[in-house]
């Protein structure tokens, strides 16, 4: 009898726990596990309701304005009609997430973060040492950014436990944003302008150089060498045909009359004339001689040269010229740079803590754990008393 005894209550304490078993479990002590989820409902309404603050929050949205404006819009526009940009990704593709991220870049930046944590003396009130903490804290807990990509549109809020503050927050925020960026704008501008000036002048200063240099060139070799050869040229081709023309009359006239004459005479000397005119224009390298060729590819190809720089560097001063004017225009430039949606608010309800479903959360985990407890202590209890009988059957 003792020894089934023995083996009942060692089977009881190596079995699992079956739902019956937690059931009965309940049953024996519902009355403690009741007092247990009371006692910490009671506690959490005391909390929820009468300790802990309650939250506000408050937000606004501003839209990004990616639009090909200032020095930006001038480039584009410069570079309109180059093909492919857009596959290379030149052409604008991305500028409001891209601006979307600066802005919240901006928005998360000790300079902006700094600057509301003395505004609004939030380090006194909130009791931080650190100006880090501080900062941490209102990155971490109390702004939020998000952000619709397709739209873009930026939203930012702020959780306060004073609502009119939460929605001066947000003000503020905006406030800095623009004027963060403004300065940025401004800096970039400010380098734009420093680069494309030292650019355009070093550009004019060729251009300067290059129009000397084909100003000598022509000095010395006319205002037209291009013009000057083709008219020599000209001019040997026409000498070359009435050559030929003369040679066939010669020819003619040797046939009629004999070499003595004076016609004969007189039509080898104007033949002869002709000849060494031609071999004039083609050898001569006489600058006061308009109709030359002597040295002509060398001259036609520098004159090219020297005029093909110039037109360049025309064109080079001519595009960086606006560039250089609208960069002095967006360094003086403060204007407002976000567009604002929606204004921040002074929020009417709460936005946080839920107290109804914290207090019923508690509750809930209250009874659980309180069950818990009980379905331990009990198989604890009957795993003690099996081994209690053990042992004192190996001692008898």
């Amino acid at each position: 009898m003792e020894k089934n005894k023995e083996e009942l209550i060692s089977i009881n304490a190596n079995k699992g726990m079956t739902v019956l078993d937690i059931v009965l479990i309940f049953l024996k002590n519902k009355k403690r596990i009741f007092i247990i989820s009371g006692i910490i409902c009671i506690i959490s309404i005391i909390m929820y309701f009468f300790v802990f603050d309650l939250i506000y929050y408050s937000s606004a949205s501003v839209k990004s304005s990616s639009k090909g404006s200032g020095l930006l819009g001038a480039l584009d526009g410069g570079l309109a009609d180059v093909s492919g940009l857009d596959d290379l990704g030149i052409g604008g593709g991305g500028k409001s997430a891209k601006e979307l991220a600066a802005y919240e870049e901006i928005l998360t930046s000790r300079r902006c973060l700094e600057e509301l944590v003395n505004k609004f003396h939030l380090m006194e009130r909130d009791k931080y040492m650190f100006m880090e903490d501080a900062i941490k804290d209102v990155r971490d807990n109390k702004m939020i950014l998000n952000h619709e990509k397709l739209a873009g549109i930026l939203y930012v809020g702020v959780f306060d436990k004073d609502p009119i503050l939460a929605k001066d927050m947000v003000e503020f925020l905006l406030q800095e944003l623009d004027k963060i960026n403004i300065d940025l704008n401004v800096l970039n501008a400010k380098n734009n302008r420093e680069f494309i000036e030292k650019r355009y002048f070093q550009s004019r200063d060729d251009l300067k150089n290059w129009e000397d240099s084909l100003k000598q060139f022509q000095m010395i070799y006319g205002v037209s060498p291009d013009l000057q050869i083709k008219a020599a040229a000209q001019s040997q081709f026409t000498l070359e045909a009435e050559l030929k023309t003369e040679e066939v009359k010669l020819d003619v006239l040797r046939k009629i009359l004999s070499s003595d004459q004076p016609e004969v005479k007189t039509q080898e000397a104007k033949i002869n004339s002709i000849r060494n005119k031609v071999a004039e224009i083609r050898n001569s390298t006489d600058l006061n001689d308009l109709l030359r060729l002597g040295n002509s590819p060398v001259i036609l190809m520098s004159f090219l040269r020297y005029q093909r720089e110039v037109e360049i560097q025309g064109k080079i001063v001519s595009f960086l010229l606006p560039l250089y004017e609208q960069a002095k225009i967006e360094e003086k430039r403060e204007t407002p740079t976000i567009l604002v949606l929606d204004k921040p608010y002074v929020s009417e309800r709460k936005a946080k803590p839920k107290r109804l479903t914290m207090v019923l959360l508690l509750t809930g985990l209250g009874f659980f754990f309180g069950l818990s407890f009980y379905v331990v202590k009990t198989k604890w209890l009957e795993w003690k008393k099996a081994n209690y009988y053990l042992l004192s059957n190996k001692q008898k």
